[in-house]
């Protein structure tokens, strides 16, 4: 798998543009006052934060491949994850994917082997998301009718990975539709690998720290909105508002969730904070800090994969 430069390069200026109309819309005097008075003595601890949560989802990562019988070195698998960061904008975050390319190149694992494990982070990034949103489902309803579908959808899963009938049935009736097939046709011949990383020790652990990785996150959410004196949103209200965007963008199969995150998290928002301008440029801030800095860490270390690269 091969990373194609200019695809990467439209979406960044894609999502360039989306934020330069985002800020029109906003009100460009009211989103300069906001920046203006950030409180920067947050942000030590909203980033601390933040590189919590990715430190959270790099163990989660590394605990599955070790899972599987392969023994990966923690510092070559510590560069593999946080390179992959730098395609978490790529449409259900399918990007992720060339982590299994990287532990070919590097290790010579078979990528029909890790490939699923990629599949697998975003199953137990749903169960943690809606185990952390919960207790925070009374204080915002519209979060219980996303994180229920969501359930409906995280059972399904779990069911058809109970059995290897049931399993290749479902993968089978799937790959009859173009629009599915290039994502799961891999992942039909991957039921002991699937099967062995849902069940038992491993997928208690896994959840635990998918619920810490979205715990830590939110709450550098909330302290952005404090570092903005936006203390009217309680942290049981942040929580559901948050995780509920973040699904619906990662639902929506557009790159980054580019819009539809930030635009579902501004309008959770303006229900709690009564200006559509300030709620608007904190969506934009809190995706900015919360998502694209693990993009742009993301390309740091893939600076040094440069084999990866294709230019077309």
């Amino acid at each position: 798998m091969k990373i194609n430069l200019k695809v990467i390069l439209l979406v960044i200026i894609c999502a360039i543009i989306f934020y330069s109309i985002m800020i029109l819309v906003a009100d460009v005097p009211k989103i300069q006052e906001q920046i203006k008075n950030f409180e920067i003595s947050y942000l030590p601890v909203i980033m601390s934060l933040i590189g919590l949560g990715w430190i959270f989802a790099f163990f989660r990562w590394h605990l599955l491949v070790k899972n599987l019988g392969f023994k990966v070195p923690i510092r070559s698998n510590f560069t593999i994850f946080f390179s992959s960061m730098a395609l978490g904008m790529t449409p259900g975050r399918v990007g992720d994917l060339v982590k299994s390319q990287m532990l070919k190149s590097r290790h010579d694992i078979s990528r029909t082997k890790t490939a699923p494990l990629v599949i697998l982070e975003r199953y137990y990034d749903l169960i943690g998301a809606i185990i952390v949103a919960g207790p925070g489902l009374l204080y915002f309803e519209p979060a219980i009718y996303i994180m229920g579908i969501i359930s409906i959808f995280v059972i399904i899963g779990f069911v058809v990975s109970s059995s290897k009938t049931l399993f290749e049935k479902f993968f089978t009736k799937i790959n009859r539709f173009k629009l599915t097939k290039r994502f799961v046709e891999p992942l039909s011949d991957s039921y002991d690998v699937i099967h062995t990383s849902t069940r038992g020790k491993i997928s208690i652990v896994s959840i635990l720290l998918s619920c810490g990785h979205w715990l830590v996150v939110c709450f550098a959410v909330y302290f952005i909105l404090l570092a903005y004196d936006v203390n009217t949103v309680s942290i049981l209200e942040i929580i559901p508002i948050y995780l509920s965007s973040v699904v619906l963008g990662a639902i929506s199969f557009i790159p980054g969730g580019l819009g539809v995150a930030e635009g579902s998290l501004a309008g959770f928002l303006n229900l709690l904070v009564d200006d559509i301008s300030i709620t608007f440029s904190l969506s934009l801030i809190i995706r900015i800090l919360a998502f694209w800095t693990s993009v742009m860490v993301g390309f740091i270390f893939l600076r040094s994969l440069k084999d990866l690269f294709v230019k077309k």
